[in-house]
């Protein structure tokens, strides 16, 4: 309930600041931040492919051989379904990125944009906003993911000295 919450009120200041800099916000000045969304989103988008391939081989079986049973433990599959939800998040955000870019002669032609360019200005400056709170998030997600794996394996590390140190133990009386 709370993350609605914090989504609710971020779209609500992409909104605030897209209105409030629709008139004085050019597409040039937009072109760094479009740059960098789509090098962070196709940088995520194919990491994180081959992360999925080659940590959770079932999954890329499931894939290719659907009829296969892929098993997977709770924890497990609760990350691979994040990471699949951050790279579909980084595909659909350099989809509208290509969209964006391909379109954005067409607009800049046509006559409503003539007319009310700080519309499009307006919902220009709300996309990419919003393209790079996905990107922010995908990037944490990343992070997190990382570090509970290096955590996992630590404890799982940590665990087998415990059972190898009570196994020897057990020999010694």
């Amino acid at each position: 309930m709370y993350l609605y919450i914090w989504h609710s009120f971020v779209v609500i200041i992409f909104l605030a600041i897209s209105f409030l800099y629709k008139g004085s916000v050019r597409f040039s000045d937009l072109q760094p931040i479009i740059s960098a969304l789509q090098n962070s989103a196709a940088m995520i988008f194919t990491i994180m492919g081959i992360w999925i391939a080659y940590i959770y081989p079932q999954a890329m079986r499931k894939v290719i051989q659907p009829s296969s049973e892929a098993i997977f433990p709770t924890e497990d599959k609760k990350r691979v379904k994040l990471l699949v939800g951050v790279v579909i998040l980084s595909a659909l955000t350099l989809a509208t990125l290509l969209i964006g870019v391909f379109i954005k002669p067409f607009i800049v032609k046509w006559s409503f944009y003539i007319s009310y360019p700080s519309i499009f200005s307006f919902l220009s400056i709300f996309v990419i906003s919003l393209l790079v709170y996905v990107q922010l998030f995908c990037i944490y997600s990343v992070i997190a993911s990382n570090v509970n794996f290096i955590t996992d394996l630590i404890n799982k590390e940590n665990g087998q000295k415990i059972n190898d140190k009570l196994d020897r133990k057990k020999k010694n009386n």
